[in-house]
Protein backbone atom coordinates (compact mmCIF):
# COMPACT_ATOMS: atom_id res chain seq x y z
CA UNK A 1 0.00 0.00 0.00
CA UNK A 2 2.86 2.24 0.58
CA UNK A 3 3.44 2.97 -3.62
CA UNK A 4 -0.43 3.20 -3.77
CA UNK A 5 -2.02 6.49 -5.15
CA UNK A 6 -4.20 6.62 -1.71
CA UNK A 7 -0.69 6.46 0.37
CA UNK A 8 0.58 9.04 -1.90
CA UNK A 9 -2.05 11.79 -1.29
CA UNK A 10 -1.93 10.72 2.36
CA UNK A 11 1.84 11.44 3.17
CA UNK A 12 1.46 15.14 1.46
CA UNK A 13 -0.87 16.11 4.45
CA UNK A 14 0.57 18.59 7.40
CA UNK A 15 -0.32 17.87 11.18
CA UNK A 16 -3.45 20.44 10.81
CA UNK A 17 -4.98 18.28 7.89
CA UNK A 18 -4.70 14.95 9.40
CA UNK A 19 -6.54 16.20 12.12
CA UNK A 20 -8.75 17.98 10.18
CA UNK A 21 -9.25 14.32 8.38
CA UNK A 22 -9.94 12.60 11.45
CA UNK A 23 -12.98 14.64 11.88
CA UNK A 24 -14.15 14.64 7.94
CA UNK A 25 -13.87 10.61 7.58
CA UNK A 26 -15.80 9.89 10.89
CA UNK A 27 -18.91 12.44 9.29
CA UNK A 28 -21.37 10.37 7.60
CA UNK A 29 -21.80 13.21 5.08
CA UNK A 30 -18.25 13.06 3.97
CA UNK A 31 -18.29 9.17 4.44
CA UNK A 32 -20.42 6.58 4.46
CA UNK A 33 -17.98 3.33 4.80
CA UNK A 34 -17.08 2.67 8.57
CA UNK A 35 -13.92 0.09 6.77
CA UNK A 36 -12.49 3.13 5.33
CA UNK A 37 -12.60 4.91 8.65
CA UNK A 38 -10.77 2.45 10.01
CA UNK A 39 -8.24 2.13 7.31
CA UNK A 40 -7.50 6.13 7.76
CA UNK A 41 -7.07 5.12 11.93
CA UNK A 42 -4.81 1.79 10.36
CA UNK A 43 -2.14 4.19 8.91
CA UNK A 44 -2.53 6.89 11.09
CA UNK A 45 -1.44 4.39 13.81
CA UNK A 46 1.73 3.24 12.06
CA UNK A 47 5.16 4.45 13.88
CA UNK A 48 6.90 3.86 10.95
CA UNK A 49 5.90 3.88 6.93
CA UNK A 50 7.71 1.39 5.04
CA UNK A 51 6.45 -1.37 2.85
CA UNK A 52 6.04 -3.70 5.36
CA UNK A 53 4.03 -1.31 8.11
CA UNK A 54 2.17 -0.40 5.19
CA UNK A 55 1.46 -4.06 3.81
CA UNK A 56 -2.11 -4.72 2.13
CA UNK A 57 -2.12 -7.86 4.32
CA UNK A 58 -1.83 -6.57 7.24
CA UNK A 59 -4.24 -3.51 7.23
CA UNK A 60 -6.69 -6.38 6.07
CA UNK A 61 -6.16 -8.12 9.32
CA UNK A 62 -6.79 -4.66 10.75
CA UNK A 63 -10.17 -3.92 9.47
CA UNK A 64 -11.56 -7.57 9.19
CA UNK A 65 -9.46 -9.66 11.71
CA UNK A 66 -11.32 -12.95 11.07
CA UNK A 67 -11.95 -13.10 7.60
CA UNK A 68 -9.55 -14.10 5.32
CA UNK A 69 -7.82 -11.70 3.28
CA UNK A 70 -9.45 -10.72 -0.04
CA UNK A 71 -7.49 -8.15 -2.46
CA UNK A 72 -10.49 -7.55 -4.71
CA UNK A 73 -12.49 -6.27 -1.46
CA UNK A 74 -9.18 -4.67 -0.01
CA UNK A 75 -8.77 -2.90 -3.55
CA UNK A 76 -12.47 -1.37 -3.15
CA UNK A 77 -11.71 -0.57 0.09
CA UNK A 78 -8.63 1.44 -0.82
CA UNK A 79 -11.08 2.78 -3.67
CA UNK A 80 -13.33 4.68 -1.33
CA UNK A 81 -10.60 5.89 0.82
CA UNK A 82 -8.82 7.24 -1.49
CA UNK A 83 -12.36 9.19 -2.95
CA UNK A 84 -13.15 10.74 0.32
CA UNK A 85 -9.27 11.96 1.00
CA UNK A 86 -9.66 13.34 -2.76
CA UNK A 87 -12.82 15.27 -1.46
CA UNK A 88 -11.27 16.56 1.84
CA UNK A 89 -7.78 17.45 0.27
CA UNK A 90 -10.13 19.34 -2.19
CA UNK A 91 -12.64 21.15 0.46
CA UNK A 92 -8.85 21.47 2.70
CA UNK A 93 -7.64 23.70 -0.27
CA UNK A 94 -10.75 25.74 -0.82
CA UNK A 95 -11.34 26.73 2.75
CA UNK A 96 -7.80 28.57 2.33
CA UNK A 97 -9.19 29.83 -1.18
CA UNK A 98 -11.03 32.88 0.24
CA UNK A 99 -11.08 35.02 -3.14
CA UNK A 100 -12.73 32.00 -4.84
CA UNK A 101 -15.06 31.56 -1.76
CA UNK A 102 -16.41 34.92 -2.13
CA UNK A 103 -16.61 35.09 -6.10
CA UNK A 104 -18.53 31.66 -6.28
CA UNK A 105 -20.35 33.03 -3.47
CA UNK A 106 -21.65 36.43 -5.30
CA UNK A 107 -22.23 34.35 -8.13
CA UNK A 108 -24.90 31.94 -6.37
CA UNK A 109 -26.49 35.33 -4.84
CA UNK A 110 -26.61 36.93 -7.62
CA UNK A 111 -28.76 33.43 -9.29
CA UNK A 112 -30.83 33.96 -6.58
CA UNK A 113 -32.14 37.46 -6.91
CA UNK A 114 -30.60 38.49 -3.87
CA UNK A 115 -28.48 41.17 -4.96
CA UNK A 116 -27.70 43.18 -1.68
CA UNK A 117 -26.01 40.54 -0.60
CA UNK A 118 -24.23 40.09 -3.97
CA UNK A 119 -23.11 43.45 -3.77
CA UNK A 120 -21.36 42.95 -0.44
CA UNK A 121 -19.94 39.92 -1.04
CA UNK A 122 -18.54 41.32 -4.31
CA UNK A 123 -17.10 44.57 -2.39
CA UNK A 124 -15.43 42.13 0.57
CA UNK A 125 -13.68 40.31 -2.28
CA UNK A 126 -12.54 43.26 -3.60
CA UNK A 127 -11.14 44.52 -0.44
CA UNK A 128 -9.12 41.04 -0.07
CA UNK A 129 -7.28 41.98 -3.66
CA UNK A 130 -6.41 44.82 -2.11
CA UNK A 131 -3.45 42.59 -0.23
CA UNK A 132 -1.87 41.21 -3.40
CA UNK A 133 -1.71 44.19 -5.95
CA UNK A 134 1.89 43.44 -6.49
CA UNK A 135 0.56 39.99 -7.98
CA UNK A 136 -0.42 39.74 -11.22
CA UNK A 137 -3.14 37.53 -10.54
CA UNK A 138 -4.80 40.50 -8.92
CA UNK A 139 -5.50 41.82 -12.33
CA UNK A 140 -6.74 38.88 -13.03
CA UNK A 141 -9.07 38.42 -9.83
CA UNK A 142 -10.16 42.00 -11.14
CA UNK A 143 -11.55 40.75 -14.15
CA UNK A 144 -13.67 38.19 -12.95
CA UNK A 145 -15.24 40.53 -10.20
CA UNK A 146 -15.89 43.31 -13.08
CA UNK A 147 -17.11 39.88 -15.68
CA UNK A 148 -19.23 39.20 -12.85
CA UNK A 149 -20.83 42.71 -12.50
CA UNK A 150 -21.51 43.00 -16.08
CA UNK A 151 -23.13 39.58 -16.13
CA UNK A 152 -25.62 40.93 -13.58
CA UNK A 153 -26.19 43.97 -15.41
CA UNK A 154 -27.00 42.79 -18.62
CA UNK A 155 -29.73 40.27 -16.78
CA UNK A 156 -31.27 43.19 -15.76
CA UNK A 157 -30.91 44.93 -19.30
CA UNK A 158 -29.39 48.28 -17.68
CA UNK A 159 -28.37 50.74 -20.28
CA UNK A 160 -26.36 52.82 -19.21
CA UNK A 161 -22.76 52.14 -17.16
CA UNK A 162 -21.70 48.66 -18.59
CA UNK A 163 -18.14 48.37 -17.01
CA UNK A 164 -16.33 46.93 -19.99
CA UNK A 165 -13.64 49.21 -19.96
CA UNK A 166 -12.71 48.33 -16.42
CA UNK A 167 -13.30 44.41 -17.72
CA UNK A 168 -10.59 45.32 -20.61
CA UNK A 169 -7.81 46.94 -18.50
CA UNK A 170 -7.87 44.21 -16.05
CA UNK A 171 -7.42 41.85 -18.77
CA UNK A 172 -4.94 43.48 -20.36
CA UNK A 173 -2.53 44.12 -17.15
CA UNK A 174 -3.11 40.72 -16.28
CA UNK A 175 -1.85 39.31 -20.01
CA UNK A 176 0.64 42.14 -19.92
CA UNK A 177 2.87 41.30 -16.84
CA UNK A 178 2.04 37.70 -17.74
CA UNK A 179 3.54 37.66 -21.16
CA UNK A 180 6.68 39.80 -19.83
CA UNK A 181 7.07 37.66 -16.69
CA UNK A 182 7.05 34.27 -18.59
CA UNK A 183 9.10 35.86 -21.58
CA UNK A 184 11.72 36.28 -19.21
CA UNK A 185 12.25 32.67 -17.80
CA UNK A 186 12.04 31.86 -21.64
CA UNK A 187 14.91 34.11 -22.15
CA UNK A 188 16.80 32.61 -19.31
CA UNK A 189 15.81 29.14 -20.47
CA UNK A 190 16.30 29.84 -23.91
CA UNK A 191 20.12 30.78 -23.23
CA UNK A 192 20.89 27.71 -21.04
CA UNK A 193 19.39 25.17 -23.01
CA UNK A 194 19.92 26.97 -26.62
CA UNK A 195 15.59 26.60 -27.00
CA UNK A 196 14.16 28.75 -28.94
CA UNK A 197 10.65 30.58 -28.33
CA UNK A 198 8.03 32.37 -29.97
CA UNK A 199 5.99 34.70 -28.08
CA UNK A 200 2.95 35.96 -29.83
CA UNK A 201 2.25 39.86 -29.20
CA UNK A 202 5.74 40.80 -27.15
CA UNK A 203 6.76 42.95 -29.56
CA UNK A 204 3.47 44.83 -28.69
CA UNK A 205 3.75 44.76 -25.32
CA UNK A 206 7.13 45.98 -25.38
CA UNK A 207 6.06 48.92 -27.55
CA UNK A 208 2.98 49.76 -25.47
CA UNK A 209 5.35 49.68 -21.81
CA UNK A 210 7.68 51.92 -23.84
CA UNK A 211 5.13 54.15 -25.19
CA UNK A 212 3.18 54.80 -22.40
CA UNK A 213 3.11 55.86 -18.94
CA UNK A 214 3.15 52.61 -16.57
CA UNK A 215 4.66 54.16 -13.79
CA UNK A 216 1.57 53.15 -11.19
CA UNK A 217 2.25 49.59 -11.95
CA UNK A 218 5.16 48.89 -10.77
CA UNK A 219 5.13 44.65 -11.03
CA UNK A 220 4.42 45.77 -15.18
CA UNK A 221 7.88 47.62 -15.42
CA UNK A 222 9.63 45.19 -13.21
CA UNK A 223 8.95 42.42 -16.07
CA UNK A 224 9.59 45.33 -18.88
CA UNK A 225 13.15 46.61 -17.81
CA UNK A 226 14.11 42.56 -16.85
CA UNK A 227 13.02 41.25 -20.21
CA UNK A 228 14.90 44.04 -21.51
CA UNK A 229 18.47 43.34 -19.12
CA UNK A 230 18.26 39.78 -21.11
CA UNK A 231 17.43 40.74 -24.87
CA UNK A 232 19.95 43.81 -24.53
CA UNK A 233 22.78 43.14 -21.70
CA UNK A 234 24.92 45.54 -23.45
CA UNK A 235 22.58 48.49 -22.21
CA UNK A 236 23.21 48.41 -18.42
CA UNK A 237 20.74 51.43 -17.89
CA UNK A 238 17.86 48.62 -17.57
CA UNK A 239 19.33 46.90 -15.09
CA UNK A 240 19.87 50.41 -13.15
CA UNK A 241 16.12 51.16 -13.91
CA UNK A 242 15.43 47.24 -12.61
CA UNK A 243 17.45 48.05 -9.61
CA UNK A 244 15.83 50.80 -8.68
CA UNK A 245 12.61 49.03 -8.14
CA UNK A 246 13.76 46.74 -5.44
CA UNK A 247 13.13 48.89 -2.47
CA UNK A 248 9.29 49.19 -3.90
CA UNK A 249 7.12 48.86 -0.35
CA UNK A 250 4.64 47.89 -2.75
CA UNK A 251 5.87 44.47 -3.59
CA UNK A 252 5.31 41.45 -1.45
CA UNK A 253 7.79 39.41 -0.30
CA UNK A 254 7.93 37.29 -3.39
CA UNK A 255 7.70 39.79 -6.01
CA UNK A 256 10.94 41.20 -4.21
CA UNK A 257 12.75 38.19 -4.53
CA UNK A 258 12.28 38.01 -8.02
CA UNK A 259 13.57 41.48 -9.03
CA UNK A 260 16.68 40.88 -7.17
CA UNK A 261 17.44 37.46 -8.16
CA UNK A 262 16.98 39.19 -12.21
CA UNK A 263 19.26 41.91 -10.83
CA UNK A 264 21.64 39.44 -9.61
CA UNK A 265 21.79 37.12 -12.69
CA UNK A 266 22.11 40.08 -14.88
CA UNK A 267 25.78 40.96 -12.84
CA UNK A 268 26.74 37.27 -13.12
CA UNK A 269 26.64 37.04 -16.66
CA UNK A 270 27.94 40.37 -17.05
CA UNK A 271 30.89 38.84 -14.49
CA UNK A 272 30.77 35.63 -16.58
CA UNK A 273 31.71 37.34 -19.59
CA UNK A 274 34.56 39.04 -17.99
CA UNK A 275 33.34 42.07 -16.63
CA UNK A 276 35.00 41.44 -13.41
CA UNK A 277 34.31 45.22 -12.47
CA UNK A 278 30.93 44.23 -11.72
CA UNK A 279 31.67 41.77 -8.97
CA UNK A 280 31.44 44.50 -6.00
CA UNK A 281 27.86 45.56 -7.45
CA UNK A 282 26.64 41.89 -7.43
CA UNK A 283 28.35 40.63 -4.16
CA UNK A 284 26.32 43.72 -2.46
CA UNK A 285 23.57 42.91 -3.79
CA UNK A 286 24.02 39.40 -2.36
CA UNK A 287 24.42 41.27 1.02
CA UNK A 288 21.23 42.95 0.51
CA UNK A 289 19.41 39.48 0.02
CA UNK A 290 20.80 37.93 2.89
CA UNK A 291 20.17 41.04 5.29
CA UNK A 292 16.79 41.31 4.19
CA UNK A 293 16.46 37.40 4.54
CA UNK A 294 14.83 38.16 0.72
CA UNK A 295 17.28 34.85 -0.76
CA UNK A 296 15.92 32.30 2.20
CA UNK A 297 12.61 30.86 0.98
CA UNK A 298 9.96 31.37 3.21
CA UNK A 299 9.08 27.78 4.32
CA UNK A 300 12.02 26.77 6.99
CA UNK A 301 13.91 29.76 5.75
CA UNK A 302 16.28 27.87 2.86
CA UNK A 303 18.85 29.01 1.15
CA UNK A 304 19.72 27.58 -2.04
CA UNK A 305 22.86 25.94 -2.49
CA UNK A 306 23.81 28.05 -6.06
CA UNK A 307 23.17 31.16 -3.61
CA UNK A 308 25.48 30.10 -0.91
CA UNK A 309 28.02 28.37 -3.50
CA UNK A 310 28.33 32.26 -5.67
CA UNK A 311 27.83 34.04 -2.55
CA UNK A 312 31.20 32.48 -1.56
CA UNK A 313 32.76 32.43 -4.59
CA UNK A 314 32.22 36.38 -5.64
CA UNK A 315 33.14 37.08 -1.70
CA UNK A 316 36.37 35.41 -1.94
CA UNK A 317 37.43 37.36 -5.56
CA UNK A 318 36.88 40.17 -3.61
CA UNK A 319 38.96 39.05 -0.25
CA UNK A 320 36.03 39.21 2.31
CA UNK A 321 37.68 36.21 3.44
CA UNK A 322 36.30 37.36 7.61
CA UNK A 323 32.88 37.80 6.22
CA UNK A 324 32.49 34.94 4.27
CA UNK A 325 33.85 32.58 6.88
CA UNK A 326 30.96 33.96 8.75
CA UNK A 327 28.41 33.14 6.12
CA UNK A 328 29.97 29.56 5.53
CA UNK A 329 29.64 29.07 8.74
CA UNK A 330 25.84 30.60 9.82
CA UNK A 331 23.99 30.04 6.90
CA UNK A 332 24.72 26.33 6.14
CA UNK A 333 22.42 25.45 8.35
CA UNK A 334 19.77 26.88 5.82
CA UNK A 335 20.92 24.54 2.94
CA UNK A 336 18.60 21.83 1.78
CA UNK A 337 19.80 18.84 3.95
CA UNK A 338 20.69 16.54 1.90
CA UNK A 339 23.54 18.75 0.22
CA UNK A 340 24.08 20.63 3.01
CA UNK A 341 27.63 19.14 4.81
CA UNK A 342 28.88 18.58 1.24
CA UNK A 343 28.24 22.49 0.12
CA UNK A 344 29.98 23.58 3.81
CA UNK A 345 32.94 21.35 3.13
CA UNK A 346 33.45 22.64 -0.54
CA UNK A 347 33.27 26.12 0.26
CA UNK A 348 35.90 25.81 3.10
CA UNK A 349 38.02 24.27 0.85
CA UNK A 350 37.60 26.91 -1.07
CA UNK A 351 38.56 29.47 1.54
CA UNK A 352 41.30 27.67 2.38
CA UNK A 353 42.65 27.13 -1.21
CA UNK A 354 42.18 31.52 -1.75
CA UNK A 355 43.86 31.64 2.05
CA UNK A 356 47.14 29.55 0.15
CA UNK A 357 46.55 26.82 2.65
CA UNK A 358 46.50 23.56 0.12
CA UNK A 359 46.22 21.17 1.97
CA UNK A 360 43.49 21.85 4.13
CA UNK A 361 41.79 22.81 0.84
CA UNK A 362 42.76 19.06 -0.44
CA UNK A 363 41.12 17.47 2.63
CA UNK A 364 38.20 19.07 2.84
CA UNK A 365 37.64 18.46 -1.36
CA UNK A 366 38.08 14.66 -0.22
CA UNK A 367 35.22 15.10 2.04
CA UNK A 368 32.80 15.76 -0.92
CA UNK A 369 30.58 13.81 -3.34
CA UNK A 370 30.31 14.61 -6.32
CA UNK A 371 27.00 13.53 -7.08
CA UNK A 372 25.75 17.71 -8.22
CA UNK A 373 27.34 18.39 -11.68
CA UNK A 374 27.95 22.31 -10.68
CA UNK A 375 30.16 20.95 -7.62
CA UNK A 376 31.29 18.72 -9.61
CA UNK A 377 32.75 20.97 -12.05
CA UNK A 378 34.30 23.43 -9.45
CA UNK A 379 35.92 21.07 -7.66
CA UNK A 380 37.98 19.87 -10.36
CA UNK A 381 38.89 23.34 -11.01
CA UNK A 382 40.34 23.75 -7.57
CA UNK A 383 42.23 20.80 -8.32
CA UNK A 384 43.52 21.96 -11.57
CA UNK A 385 44.62 25.11 -9.87
CA UNK A 386 46.27 23.57 -6.80
CA UNK A 387 48.06 21.20 -8.91
CA UNK A 388 49.54 24.36 -11.26
CA UNK A 389 50.67 26.38 -8.46
CA UNK A 390 52.08 22.78 -6.63
CA UNK A 391 54.14 21.90 -9.63
CA UNK A 392 52.24 18.75 -9.81
CA UNK A 393 52.30 18.68 -13.52
CA UNK A 394 51.85 15.34 -14.02
CA UNK A 395 48.70 15.15 -12.37
CA UNK A 396 47.63 18.44 -13.57
CA UNK A 397 47.97 16.50 -17.24
CA UNK A 398 45.40 14.14 -16.31
CA UNK A 399 42.96 16.01 -14.97
CA UNK A 400 43.13 18.70 -17.97
CA UNK A 401 42.69 15.57 -20.35
CA UNK A 402 39.77 14.13 -17.82
CA UNK A 403 38.33 17.62 -17.28
CA UNK A 404 38.20 17.63 -21.12
CA UNK A 405 36.47 14.60 -22.03
CA UNK A 406 33.92 15.10 -19.50
CA UNK A 407 33.42 18.92 -20.56
CA UNK A 408 32.49 17.18 -24.16
CA UNK A 409 29.81 14.96 -23.10
CA UNK A 410 27.98 17.70 -21.65
CA UNK A 411 25.80 18.30 -24.77
CA UNK A 412 23.51 20.67 -22.77
CA UNK A 413 26.37 23.39 -20.93
CA UNK A 414 25.91 26.06 -23.44
CA UNK A 415 27.76 28.76 -22.68
CA UNK A 416 29.54 27.17 -19.73
CA UNK A 417 31.24 24.70 -21.46
CA UNK A 418 32.79 27.18 -23.55
CA UNK A 419 34.01 29.02 -20.53
CA UNK A 420 35.76 25.64 -18.71
CA UNK A 421 37.04 24.61 -22.27
CA UNK A 422 38.62 28.05 -22.77
CA UNK A 423 40.26 27.51 -19.39
CA UNK A 424 41.84 24.03 -19.90
CA UNK A 425 43.13 25.63 -23.03
CA UNK A 426 44.76 28.67 -21.30
CA UNK A 427 46.49 26.34 -18.37
CA UNK A 428 48.07 24.31 -21.35
CA UNK A 429 49.48 27.32 -22.85
CA UNK A 430 50.59 28.29 -19.49
CA UNK A 431 52.52 25.40 -19.08
CA UNK A 432 54.32 25.55 -22.45
CA UNK A 433 54.78 29.70 -23.20
CA UNK A 434 58.18 30.69 -22.93
CA UNK A 435 59.29 33.14 -20.47
CA UNK A 436 59.69 36.23 -22.58
CA UNK A 437 58.27 39.58 -22.19
CA UNK A 438 56.28 39.23 -25.36
CA UNK A 439 55.05 36.25 -25.46
CA UNK A 440 53.68 36.88 -21.87
CA UNK A 441 52.28 40.52 -22.72
CA UNK A 442 50.52 38.42 -25.86
CA UNK A 443 48.39 35.85 -23.65
CA UNK A 444 47.81 38.34 -20.89
CA UNK A 445 45.98 40.12 -24.36
CA UNK A 446 44.33 36.73 -25.28
CA UNK A 447 43.07 36.36 -21.78
CA UNK A 448 41.51 39.66 -21.64
CA UNK A 449 40.09 39.68 -24.90
CA UNK A 450 38.62 36.40 -24.40
CA UNK A 451 34.51 36.55 -23.84
CA UNK A 452 33.88 33.32 -22.41
CA UNK A 453 36.60 32.29 -20.12
CA UNK A 454 36.61 30.85 -16.14
CA UNK A 455 38.52 31.64 -13.65
CA UNK A 456 40.51 34.73 -15.60
CA UNK A 457 41.45 36.65 -12.56
CA UNK A 458 43.37 33.83 -11.50
CA UNK A 459 45.04 33.09 -14.90
CA UNK A 460 46.08 36.42 -15.35
CA UNK A 461 47.57 36.13 -11.78
CA UNK A 462 49.81 33.27 -12.86
CA UNK A 463 51.18 35.42 -15.84
CA UNK A 464 52.47 37.63 -13.23
CA UNK A 465 53.77 35.77 -10.65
Amino acid sequence: MNNSKLYELYRTLDKRALRQLKKWVCSPIHNEHVLVEQLFVFISTRKSYTATTLKKERAWKYLCPNMDYNDLRMRHIMSNAYNVLVSFVRYNLSENAVFFQKKIFASYLFEQKLEKQAQKTLAAAADLLKKEISNESYYYHQYELEVLKLEEITKQNRINGLNIIPIIDHARLFFMITTLRYACTAMEHQNLRNIAYNIPLLDSILEEVKEKDYAAYPLLKIYYYGYLTLKKPEDTSHFFALKNYLNDNKLNAEEQKSTLLMCINYMLKKINTGKLEYARETFELYQYGIDTQCLLEEEGLRLSAFTYKNIVTLGLNLKEYDWIKAFINNYSQYLPKESRENYKHFNTAKLAFDKGDFNKAMELLLQVEYDEFLLNIDAKVILLKIYYQEGAYDALEALLDSFRVFLHRQKSLSYLKKNYTNLIQFIRKLLISPPSSQTIEKLKEEINTTQQLAERKWLLEQIVK
